[in-house]
């Protein structure tokens, strides 16, 4: 047994098709070495950490989150970029996309560099496993909270520039499709396995099942930032729901949408087809105030983020609230919970081979649960990362 083990025992193990009530999670040098139930734990000498009959499941993954604890991914650079990294700890979160806004074409290169830069750096944080670009190539008339100086049609050149900056490292890429150029950029995007993302948008119902066909997967924020679901006109929203090939993420905070919807959305597209995330901005972890969302100003009180005109603008959700709502809106069980907090967008970012659930010989990035949902421990490449120093 390696001097860096730490065993885990127990807890309520959450899997992929089941729970261990009585189990033990072995980790050996950054990676899952055992899992089982705890009376068949092999001898052993490491630090144990008795989780008291708390959940474990794996860490989640935010693939869409703008940031955090006064922290904003368009404006505070490598340095809260790596703030960011330690502060998602406390929400369970092991690994994220920095999330952009539409930019000038300078201002997101910047910002695509600082996000290279901070994820190269070794630290036992959340790991930054790419960046989504939401926008600039969006509907102006579907901005939503994004900034209108930054939105222009599809430009195959400067994507391809903002996919070489970058290293590989964009993950997703949030557009229109019936902006002019769109569909072209979309083939181009699927071919370089890039995740299409249809948002902010006016499509209709034709197009939208064009730009699937053309290679389109996702749907950034379901219902938010496009048409409402019309019984005569379903657009976007039902294309979406309706082909299995199409993973939609929601914002279950009971904002923008109201639980029922969430119910109905998990039930219709089931587990497979629903990545949770937070939309979250530098607010999350401050009291209520004025902070900003690139360039915007953002009104905050409670649960609610507005601009001026009223407008919603991010959320203030974490990803453990996330699975908890998933839970009590949607009836959502343990399994299905972390399959759309952590397997799929694991998949989205490519690193499912190694992250995204409990299986022996992938990353130890682990989360364990209060019975609310709070976070008692997270857990990073077999060290409690958080709280700091906790056992």
């Amino acid at each position: 047994m390696s001097k860096n083990s730490l065993v885990i025992t127990n807890a309520k193990v959450v899997l992929k098709n089941r729970v261990i009530d009585r189990g033990a999670v072995v980790c050996e040098d950054g990676v899952i070495a055992w899992v089982g139930p705890a009376d068949g734990l092999p001898a052993q000498k490491a630090d144990v950490l008795d989780a008291g009959g708390r959940v474990v499941m794996p860490g989640f993954i935010d693939t869409h989150i703008h940031g955090c604890h006064g922290d904003d991914v368009m404006l505070n650079g490598e340095e809260g970029l790596r703030r960011m990294s330690a502060n998602l700890l406390r929400y369970g979160v092991t690994g994220w996309l920095p999330t952009t806004v539409s930019a000038v074409h300078e201002d997101t290169l910047r910002v695509i560099a600082w996000c290279r830069n901070a994820a190269g750096q070794n630290q036992l944080g959340a790991a930054i496993l790419g960046i989504h670009l939401e926008g600039p190539y969006i509907n102006p008339n579907k901005k939503g909270a994004q900034p209108p100086e930054g939105i222009r049609p599809p430009d195959v050149d400067q994507c391809l520039k903002y996919i070489e900056e970058a290293g590989g490292m964009v993950k997703v890429v949030t557009l229109a499709p019936e902006l002019p150029g769109a569909f072209d950029l979309i083939r181009i995007l699927r071919d370089r396995g890039v995740v299409v993302s249809l948002g902010h948008s006016e499509a209709d119902y034709e197009t939208a099942v064009n730009a699937i066909e053309a290679g389109a997967s996702h749907a950034t924020h379901l219902f938010n930032a496009m048409p409402p679901l019309h019984h005569r006109k379903p657009g976007l929203v039902l294309a979406c729901i309706n082909d299995p090939r199409v993973k939609v993420e929601i914002i279950a905070d009971g904002v923008h949408l109201h639980p029922e919807l969430v119910r109905m959305v998990i039930r219709s597209k089931g587990e497979d087809g629903v990545v949770l995330i937070t939309d979250a901005m530098s607010a999350v972890g401050c009291p209520d105030g004025v902070y900003t969302l690139g360039t915007h100003t953002v009104y905050v009180k409670g649960d609610l983020c507005t601009l001026a005109d009223g407008t919603i603008a991010s959320s203030m959700l974490t990803m453990n609230r996330a699975v908890r709502n998933a839970v009590a809106f949607a009836g959502a069980d343990l399994p299905q919970a972390a399959r759309m907090a952590s397997e799929l967008p694991a998949e989205i970012c490519g690193v499912s081979h190694r992250k995204g659930s409990i299986e022996v010989g992938k990353d130890a990035d682990l989360v364990v649960l209060e019975p609310d949902f709070s976070v008692w421990r997270t857990v990073v490449q077999g060290q409690v990362v958080y709280p700091p120093n906790g056992r």
